[in-house]
Formats: structure tokens, C-alpha cells, sequence
């Protein structure tokens, strides 16, 4: 078996023997107990850029098999964390291909006689990997987590060095799509960039946790749950999935205890697959939808052989179910107040930052929401676990944005990202939708067959969760929403389309989003709305870019968003979006650079003609119809520009509040109290008068 690389969109399939394999079956968190030690390998690693004319060299040169300070020079660089910021050179910050990175690590001798696994929790997007100079696992997808045994392979009692070898090339078949193009220099030189159509940075590197950790011979592989209620009696079915040399399979036990959240045995079993019953059950509850929200239980499962394996799982108790109205949690009927978001932050990128998800938490809560979607991408496990314990309910996307050209390869991968995903989250309380895609190209030819598989693929995968994906098409045309159970919608109203026209916004929005569930009956959710607002910007009478317009903007979707929830059918709203984030320099609308010049120069009347043919390419973005064609594509091409990254958040890419976080605040609040009769925060307004104060609640209310 050969590995098959790709450098710059080309294929190189002979450079290095595979061995190893990413893991039989399950992805279990690296967790310590009796039976289990956990080492982090994070910290500052080696790096180093391939030749720009030549991004094979270090494996035509073998860079893996020595130290890199050996073979040239290297720069220090932290793990986690994208690579493209921490520098002060434009030429890591946009290189294309392959970098590398490495450091020594010490395997204890104590280890010896136990399996021994290398884990690492993202590299983006395709990883090669070496311990002591043999490749040991290929993983291709960012965002997800990747592991391979390597106890034949590292030298215990002594100091051991591994390799990784990082490419960030796109193409049409990667997650995401992507591509390459070159460019001359003004030194007559030729570089490579990269072109996407996606509206984020895309950084790479090794941006989540790496670690080291043991298991016994005979150990725990995989742990399913799922959870259900029975009058006041809570259920849990699992499965336990076990691997390794078993011998004599009769003297092989598995026992179960699930412990309450004060280590208060609750519930007991044995066998590899059965149920567990917690009677006056404490169920796992949405923040502000209970007094007690996230409650979680502790899993331990115990295997016993010769030796033993230990490994304990947090379980939340609690259903999900949908009908054609409603999106329901443990029965009652549950409203996103949401948020689309992005890891996205200073210097590390998307590179896991605690401290970052820490104070991303708090705002949330401080906001009154209780979810947001993992736009676009599978957020980091260590932030999902914020959302387990915290009770934020997840929308958990795969890395499929501005989809299209369907074919077979890239099929093949959308399906691996979501079987990935879902063997990573399944037993998340906090996970109640599969998002199987951002506003793909769904109203082309071939979205019915194609898209049919991929929702096909996550019921045979899962069917306590509901599956989605976002979609920017308007119903009439559009080939995808027949297929989820929850249809998600992005509109942009007042910013893409009708740009700085607060008059036309909530009528359009209504309209939109009732042709959804007038053509499918189903519930309906706005994924994504919002406007750009530059931090200071404040202009009245309000107009675009500004923290006046962008407030105004979003109080008009209220109203349309209040209209159709007295309808019965819509069940949720999220803002895009929670913070602002980085982009890349150039847009995609450069692909259609010939005919937008033309037409932003022109200065007078656009002729039909050449608005029809700018017509395929801008109708997917502003949700253009026929009769607002002409005036909206002059507007579109002007406002898409980019400052410094996409400003549409309610905070800062620094977490600092613009207007709209705080009357955001208002408003999921007050949804909160009605719907779930939440306790307003006492700083909620502030203080005028002691009439004015109150008129104003009860008024909002």
C-alpha cells in the first residue's frame, strides 16, 4: 500500500510505505485512570517551510529521518496553534504546501509492556507522521481527531523523535473544496496562492492537542450511549466495543457503574451491550431551560481480563425528537437562541486556546444564548466539552462549505468527515443536529442524488439526532431541504440584498423563510443573518459598517423572526455572528473579475445582457430574484469587500461588545423568560427612572 500525498493540487502516490492504520474503531478522549497514562506532547515544536519550488523536498530528503535543526534551519513554534500568525513573514502567514514540524519526547521504561498510542486531536488538513524516522499514520480532513499505535515504534527509557509533515493544499475533491493558481512577481518569479470561496482564513498546522497515552493489551475501543426517558426513570442503552489479543474470551468481564454528579452510585450492569435504568432521573437540560441545567452523569467501564482497563464517560440523560413544527428536547419544545461562530482568535488562529473558549462561554451565557452551530468545521473536543457542562446546545457541522461539482471522490470524503464526526460526538448531550453542510450549491443539477446519500449516511450512523445543513437558496429551485428533519436557512437581508434598505427587510425575511415550510412542513431555523459593523463606527441616521445599522438590522429580523414564531413553526435564530474573524485578502468574487470591473466602471445603467451573465454566480450569495437583480449586484460587489477579516459579529475579535451584544442580550432574554420563564439578570437595563425602568421590561416583554 502506497501513501498518497498531495503537494499544490498534484498527487504524489510513491514517496513513502504506509503502515499503520488511524484506529480500528473508536476515538475515545484520552482520559487517565487505573489503567491509563496520558502524556501531552504540546508545548513549542520545531518548524520549518518547504521550498517554495519545491514543496516535496523533504520527503525526496528525508527530512524525517534525522532531527530538522539538521538539515537546515528552524524557527520555534507552538502546538497548538495555526501557524500562519505567529510570525511576522507574509510568506508562512499565505504559504502553500507543505511545513513541517518536530520535537524529541521520553517514553517512560515503565510503559514497556503496555500498548502505547499517539494521538493528536487536529492537524489541518492533511498530515503525514513519523516516529523515529518510520511513517506511521496518514490522515487526511482537518478538524478531527486521528490516532495510531505505536508501541513497536518508540525506544522506552530513552528520548524519541517524531515528525509531521503538514499540507494545507485544497482541491476539488478536498473538505473543503479549494484550488491553486500561480502568479508572476514583480521579480519575474512565479508563486503559488491559494483560492477558496469560503469566507474564512484558512489556517493550518497542528491546532489542537497532541498526546501520548497507554492502554492495556486487551483494552476499551469504544464506548456508545444513548439515553431515553421513562416517566421519572432515565435510560441508558450501550454498547462497549473492545480490542486487542482477548485469549479466552470466557474469562473476559465487562461491568458497568454510573455515578451521580455526587459520586453517588446510581445505576449498575455488566455485558458488552444492555441498559441502564436511573430511577427520579436527573436529566441534562439547555442553560436558562431549567433551574438545574447540564446535568451529567459518570460512566465507568470496567474491563477485566489478565489486566484491566478502566475508562469513565460523562452521559447526560435527555431526548431529542422533531415533528413538522417543532424541535423538541426531552419533550418540551426548545427555541435556538444562537450564534453561528468561528475558532478564530489573535495569533493562534484557530488553534485551541483555553482561555479563549473559557471567556467565549461566559459571553455566551452572559448573552442569554444557548447554542450555536460549529461553523464551519467540528469545533475542538475540549470546547465541546464547555458545552456538555455548561448545557449550549450544538448544531455539529462537517467541513463542507460552498460545496459543489458533486462527484464521486469528493462524496467519498464528505462521507468520511461525517462518519469521523459522528464516531467523535456521539455520545454528546449537547449535540441534538448533524449540519452536513454550509450553503453548498444546491439548486444544481445532480444536489438531489448526491445529497440523498450523505443525509442517507447519518441516519445509518445515527437516529436519536436530527440532521441539517444550512442553506442559502431560496425554496423554490432549491433540491437539498427535502431531506433534513430540521430545515436551517441563511438570509441576509438588508446586507447582501437590498443593501442599507432597513424598510425591506423584515417582509423579504418573512417570505423567505415561510416558502421553506410551505413547500416541506417542517420546522425552520435562520442559521445565519446579520450585517458587518467596524468597532466605533457609529453614524445617524444609521448606515452600512456602522454599530447603528447593524443594531437596527437586526431589530427588523426580529420582527419578522416574532411573526412566524406566533406562526407555530420556526424554531430558532442565530446571529452571524458571535465575533469577528479573519479572512482572507482576497475574495472569491475575483473569480468573476472581468465582467464585476466592468460593471462597477461603467457608472451608468448595467445593460441586462451582462447582468444575466454575473446572474449565476451573485444570485447564490445575495439571494437575488429577477426583479431586484439590476440594483442589488451594484450593491453586492460593493459592500463584500473585507476590513481586516468579517466584522459581522456582536463582538470583537478581541471579545469586546459592540451595540448589538447588548441588545442581543435583550432579546434572548427576553425569549428566555417567555418560553422558559428564565430570571432576567438584574443588569439586564439599565436604570433611568424607576417607571421608565420598568414599562421598558414589561413593554419588551
Amino acid at each position: 500500500m502506497l501513501v498518497t500525498l498531495v503537494v499544490c493540487g498534484m498527487f504524489l502516490g510513491s514517496l513513502l510505505p504506509a503502515f499503520g492504520q488511524e484506529g480500528p474503531v473508536g476515538i475515545l478522549y484520552p482520559r487517565e485512570s487505573e489503567s491509563r497514562e496520558v502524556r501531552s506532547l504540546d508545548g513549542v515544536w520545531n518548524f520549518r517551510l518547504s521550498p517554495v519550488n519545491d514543496t516535496a523536498k523533504g520527503f525526496t530528503d528525508e527530512w524525517y529521518s534525522q532531527e530538522l535543526r539538521k538539515s537546515g534551519d528552524v524557527i520555534p513554534m507552538p502546538v497548538p496553534a495555526s501557524y500562519n500568525d505567529i510570525t511576522e513573514d507574509p510568506e508562512v502567514r499565505d504559504f502553500v504546501g507543505v511545513v513541517w514540524y518536530d520535537r524529541n519526547f521520553y517514553v517512560p521504561s515503565s510503559w514497556e509492556g503496555k500498548r502505547v498510542w499517539l494521538r493528536f486531536g487536529s492537524v489541518t488538513y492533511l498530515a503525514v507522521v513519523f516516529v523515529n524516522g518510520e511513517h506511521v499514520v496518514t490522515h487526511e480532513i482537518g478538524h478531527l481527531p486521528f490516532r495510531v499505535e505505536v508501541t513497536d515504534r518508540v525506544n522506552y527509557g530513552a528520548t524519541n523523535l517524531i515528525t509531521v509533515a503538514v499540507n494545507n493544499t485544497l482541491y476539488e475533491s478536498s473538505i473543503p473544496q479549494g484550488g491553486v493558481t500561480n502568479i508572476t512577481t514583480d521579480k519575474n518569479t512565479t508563486e503559488t496562492f491559494m483560492t477558496y470561496s469560503f469566507d474564512f482564513f484558512h489556517y493550518a498546522g497542528i491546532d489542537r492537542p497532541v498526546t501520548l497515552y497507554t492502554t492495556p493489551e486487551v483494552y476499551i475501543d469504544d464506548i456508545s450511549v444513548i439515553t431515553n426517558i421513562e416517566s421519572q426513570t432515565g435510560l441508558v442503552e450501550y454498547t462497549i466495543v473492545y480490542a486487542g489479543d482477548s485469549g479466552d474470551i470466557d474469562d473476559l468481564n465487562i461491568t458497568l457503574i454510573l455515578y451521580d454528579r455526587d459520586d453517588q452510585i446510581v445505576a449498575t450492569s455488566s455485558g458488552a451491550k444492555g441498559e441502564l435504568r436511573i430511577p427520579d432521573v436527573n436529566l441534562w437540560w439547555p442553560y436558562l431551560m431549567h433551574p438545574d441545567p447540564a446535568y451529567l452523569y459518570t460512566l465507568q467501564v470496567n474491563l477485566t481480563l489478565e489486566e484491566s482497563d478502566v475508562y469513565r464517560l460523562p452521559v447526560g440523560v435527555r431526548t431529542v425528537s422533531w415533528n413538522s413544527t417543532s424541535l423538541l428536547i426531552n419533550d418540551k419544545p426548545f427555541y435556538f437562541r444562537g450564534f453561528g461562530k468561528h475558532e478564530d482568535s489573535d495569533f493562534k488562529g484557530k488553534g485551541l486556546d483555553l482561555s479563549i473558549v473559557t471567556k467565549d462561554y461566559n459571553l455566551i451565557k452572559w448573552v442569554g444564548g444557548n447554542g450555536y452551530r460549529t461553523s464551519h468545521y467540528p469545533y475542538a473536543e475540549e470546547i465541546m466539552d464547555f458545552s456538555d457542562r455548561q448545557g449550549i446546545v450544538i448544531i455539529d457541522e462537517v467541513p463542507i462549505v460552498d460545496a459543489k461539482d458533486w462527484h464521486e471522490q469528493l462524496l467519498e470524503n464528505h462521507l468520511s468527515s461525517l462518519t469521523q464526526l459522528i464516531q467523535r460526538d456521539k455520545n454528546r448531550p449537547s449535540v441534538i443536529l448533524w449540519s452536513v453542510a454550509n450553503e453548498a450549491a444546491t439548486s444544481s443539477s445532480g444536489t438531489e442524488i448526491y445529497f440523498k446519500q450523505v443525509y442517507d449516511h447519518v441516519r445509518s450512523l445515527d437516529t436519536s439526532r436530527g440532521a441539517t445543513q444550512a442553506i442559502n437558496s431560496d425554496a423554490n429551485g432549491e433540491l437539498a431541504a427535502q431531506y433534513s428533519d430540521v430545515i436551517s436557512v441563511n438570509t441576509y437581508e438588508g446586507w447582501y440584498s437590498h443593501t442599507g434598505q432597513l424598510h425591506a427587510i423584515t417582509n423579504n425575511v418573512l417570505d423567505r423563510i415561510r416558502g421553506f415550510h410551505d413547500m416541506h412542513d417542517k420546522p425552520v431555523l435562520v442559521t445565519e443573518y446579520g450585517a458587518d459593523a467596524f468597532s466605533g463606527l457609529h453614524v445617524f441616521p444609521e448606515t452600512v459598517w456602522s454599530e447603528d445599522y447593524q443594531a437596527k438590522l437586526m431589530s427588523k429580523y426580529f420582527e419578522a423572526f416574532d411573526t412566524v414564531r406566533r406562526e407555530g413553526w420556526f424554531v430558532g435564530e442565530m446571529i452571524w455572528c458571535f465575533a469577528d474573524f479573519q479572512t482572507q485578502q482576497v475574495y472569491d468574487i475575483l473569480e468573476f473579475t472581468p465582467i464585476f470591473v466592468s460593471l462597477i466602471n461603467q457608472e451608468a445603467s448595467v445593460s441586462p445582457q451582462r447582468l444575466k451573465a454575473a446572474e449565476t454566480a451573485v444570485r447564490a450569495k445575495a439571494h437575488l430574484t429577477q426583479d431586484n437583480l439590476q440594483s442589488d449586484v451594484t450593491s453586492f460587489l460593493i459592500s463584500i469587500n473585507r476590513v481586516d477579516g468579517n466584522k459581522k459579529g456582536i463582538f470583537t475579535r478581541q471579545r469586546q461588545p459592540k451595540r448589538s451584544a447588548h441588545v442581543l442580550r435583550e432579546r434572548y432574554f427576553a425569549l428566555a423568560q417567555e418560553l422558559d420563564n428564565a430570571t432576567l439578570p438584574e443588569d439586564l437595563t439599565p436604570y433611568v427612572s424607576s417607571m421608565w425602568s420598568q414599562t421598558r421590561v414589561n413593554t419588551e416583554l
